[in-house]
């Protein structure tokens, strides 16, 4: 008995070790993605909340998180000029100390499972000519969250984005361009260049909208929007400033419960299955 007890022990012991040589070879890792969102102003205190469910994301998986605090220019054209400046400052760097992308996320998005990487919705080595992900709603193009590369090609669209209201005034009033997300769509819909090196998701990998309050699928509402269990996060677009509290309050306490059905390993979310077959059918390796 006593030598089973210490065969228990040790090979506790054993494991202990290991997780922690994993811990700290993972924070000396290189990071290949830093997480990017902006909060400032008299913003709600729930986005403070919500922000600290990323933080938590972050500090499992080693993403640094970059947080805009002050206003640049006017609203959302903050988010272009945040990632500008943080994919130049990137690029500036040697090639082996630079990030390889940014994921934007909006300050409305509960990150709902800590254990998710974001690495799993990266393109394959060999579709190197793809430097955005975003996906489509009901109303078309969603940008409120996205990956994209640290390349200078994201620097000519985010410039071309930030520019466009002002070199183009004209066709921003004729087509009621008001929006960061607006300009950015007809961007890609007018310029075969930067079209060409975006591909569009599903939105539950990254995007998903919410379902019922209590987590459970809402059987009125398309299931491919809603958020599952084991999913990244949950946007909550178009909620109104007044209704944020009562709207996100149920997945923030889902989400800081840290509840085993919801922060599941990605092994066991179907996302490895259905990115390696959603990347095969849509650029499919030469080899």
């Amino acid at each position: 008995m006593i030598s089973a007890l210490r065969l228990i022990l040790a090979t506790t012991a054993i494991i202990w070790l290991l997780n922690l040589v994993f811990h700290i070879s993972r924070q000396h890792l290189q990071p290949k993605i830093g997480k990017v969102t902006m909060i400032y102003g008299d913003s709600s205190p729930i986005y403070e909340r919500v922000l600290r469910t990323h933080v938590e994301h972050s500090r499992r998986l080693g993403y640094p998180l970059f947080v805009l605090r002050r206003s640049i220019l006017d609203g959302g054209w903050n988010k272009n000029a945040i990632l500008l400046s943080i994919l130049l400052q990137e690029l500036e760097k040697p090639l082996d100390e630079q990030l390889e992308w940014l994921f934007w996320f909006d300050s409305d998005m509960v990150l709902m499972n800590p254990n998710m990487p974001l690495e799993t919705f990266l393109p394959p080595p060999h579709v190197a000519d793809v430097h955005m992900l975003l996906t489509y709603d009901w109303n078309g193009m969603n940008n409120g969250a996205f990956p994209i590369r640290v390349h200078p090609w994201s620097i000519e669209l985010l410039s071309a984005a930030i520019a466009f209201p002002i070199m183009d005034r004209a066709t921003a009033e004729q087509e009621v361009l008001l929006s960061d997300q607006s300009v950015l769509g007809h961007i890609l819909d007018e310029n075969h260049y930067f079209s060409q090196s975006v591909e569009y998701c599903p939105l539950r990998w990254f995007n998903a909208y919410m379902s019922l309050p209590n987590g459970e699928l809402d059987p009125d509402t398309p299931e491919h929007l809603q958020v599952h269990p084991g999913d990244l996060l949950v946007h909550f677009p178009g909620t109104p400033r007044d209704a944020l509290n009562e709207t996100m309050q149920p997945y923030l306490e889902i989400a800081e419960s840290h509840l085993p059905k919801w922060e599941l390993s990605v092994e066991h979310t179907g996302h490895i299955k259905e990115t390696q077959a959603f990347w095969k059918s849509v650029r499919p390796s030469d080899h």
